[in-house]
């Protein structure tokens, strides 16, 4: 934990340049040698496991791992008496039901707002042109992918920026604020192995997909595509953690 010292600020700023440093080696490699690498290297491909597991199925890993933090905060807070023991606490309980309203509408909060960015993205697609390969006639994206098939022919913003960026950004926020807590009530010290391994796992996941959208800013999509994609990343943070808590009636209606 020590180690970790995590700080959302700083890390808001590593997904911009992941793009610049992308679209830059993108530009002096070329658009032939990019496409024969793609064919070339296993996990260049859209369809590579890291990608099948932590792109496409990371709606749930980010459930599972903001649960896990979640938990790690109501746990620590309604037993801080306990596991300080200081006397003068023992009268000091967490709102523990507030705490757990407020995680949950979180959660409520980024899958309402992450359906309502990708259906503005596919939907912009399709009117751009686009279509899926099946010729199904779906206008998602997911649906098409899970079909088989590929989305062709519109203007694409790239939802790997999107997606990723904006769970990325949802779960640097939570471990900033339980790393400032834990320094504030000096518990650094006493996490027990179940909770360093939620942190460890949630920073490893992390890191997986900060090299994912690498990947992505040199291999895939246009400049403006991803720029675009990028900045929708920091849509849901921004109304969770500023929109909510500077709103007075927002935030006793909802945290």
């Amino acid at each position: 934990m020590r180690l970790i010292a995590p700080d959302w600020k700083k890390a808001g700023t590593i997904y911009p340049i992941e793009l610049i440093v992308g679209c830059t080696i993108a530009v002096i490699v070329g658009e032939d040698r990019l496409e024969r690498q793609k064919k070339e290297y296993y996990f260049l491909g859209s369809r590579n496991i890291i990608n099948q597991i932590f792109a496409y199925r990371g709606n749930i890993i980010w459930t599972i791992l903001f649960c896990g933090i979640a938990f790690m905060q109501i746990y620590l807070r309604s037993h801080l008496p306990d596991l300080l023991a200081r006397d003068v606490r023992t009268a000091v309980r967490s709102p523990t039901a507030k705490l757990i309203k407020q995680y949950a509408v979180k959660i409520i909060l980024k899958n309402v707002l992450l359906t309502l960015i990708f259906l503005l993205i596919d939907n912009l697609f399709i009117v751009t042109g686009g279509s899926c390969s099946d010729l199904s006639g779906t206008r998602s994206a997911e649906r098409c992918r899970q079909n088989g098939g590929r989305w062709e022919g519109g203007f694409d913003i790239s939802g790997h920026f999107c997606f990723l960026v904006n769970v990325s950004m949802i779960l640097w926020v939570e471990l900033t604020y339980l790393h400032s807590w834990l320094v504030e009530e000096d518990m650094l010290g006493q996490l027990d192995m179940s909770f360093k391994g939620i942190v460890t796992l949630t920073v490893f996941t992390l890191f997986t997909w900060a090299f994912i959208l690498m990947v992505t800013s040199i291999y895939y999509h246009s400049f403006l595509e991803k720029i675009l994609g990028c900045a929708m990343g920091y849509f849901c943070p921004f109304v969770m953690y500023c929109c909510v808590p500077r709103s007075v009636r927002l935030k006793r209606w909802l945290y």
